[in-house]
């Protein structure tokens, strides 16, 4: 009788804590999602130069540093966009091995960024960014504090 009871004692410990797991793996999954989904809404906001929607998309403590080391605020960030006056070349965005981890009211995101399509000479390329994004949530609303991306060669 003891080995029945210490046998479904043990069965339900197994049955719970993969259920944990799976359950923490949608939620992470669930997390990932959403927060590609922002990404790609702050990508299109840059690619069409929608300084309204990064204005609300950045937090006012804003950071970027850029793949070449420079450092942007919030103010310079979106001032550059303001003054590119150049028309966009058309080009493609993906996204390889997207994580995002949550921590409270804070999400870290790292994932590969390909950006392809044709130089001014009409030459393909592909250029690949390893980025590393920190977005807070304030009043339900997610914005990015803290953006950093390191060229892959």
């Amino acid at each position: 009788m003891k080995r029945i009871i210490i046998f479904t004692v043990a069965l339900l410990i197994a049955t719970s804590s993969s259920a944990h797991a799976q359950s923490q793996k949608s939620k992470n999954d669930n997390l990932a999602q959403e927060m590609l989904k922002l990404q790609r809404a702050q990508d299109e906001a840059e690619a069409k130069k929608d300084t309204a929607a990064l204005e609300r998309l950045f937090n006012d403590d804003f950071i970027f540093i850029a793949a070449n080391g420079a450092v942007y605020d919030k103010k310079k960030f979106l001032d550059e966009i303001k003054g590119d006056t150049e028309p966009a070349q058309p080009q493609t965005l993906a996204y390889e091995d997207f994580k995002a981890r949550a921590y409270g009211k804070m999400v870290i995101v790292n994932y590969i960024l390909v950006v392809s399509g044709k130089d001014k000479d009409n030459k393909d390329y592909a250029n690949r960014y390893r980025m590393s994004v920190v977005w807070i949530n304030k009043k339900n609303t997610w914005r990015i504090t803290n953006f950093h991306s390191t060229r892959v060669r």
